[in-house]
């Protein structure tokens, strides 16, 4: 299963399951340290780990989305 991490909240962080739009709690101890805010991740046995190109693809999306929104 892939989310986003949608923001951390104490310690839980907040995913958004993708394709699906259900957010679910998960202990952030559950996380890799270097997880942030906006990053891909998937379930790997009792913890989640990050998907460095799905998480680089997402971040160029939205800076596009971001860059059409802006032009004159």
């Amino acid at each position: 299963m892939k989310a986003v991490i949608e923001r951390f909240e104490g310690d839980f962080a907040l995913l958004e399951i993708r394709g699906k739009g259900q957010v679910i709690k998960v202990r952030r101890g559950k996380l890799p340290p270097a997880a942030r805010e906006g990053d891909v991740v998937f379930s790997q046995g009792e913890g989640w780990l990050i998907d460095h190109k799905a998480s680089a693809a997402l971040k160029k999306e939205v800076e596009d989305l971001a860059a059409e929104l802006w032009q004159d």
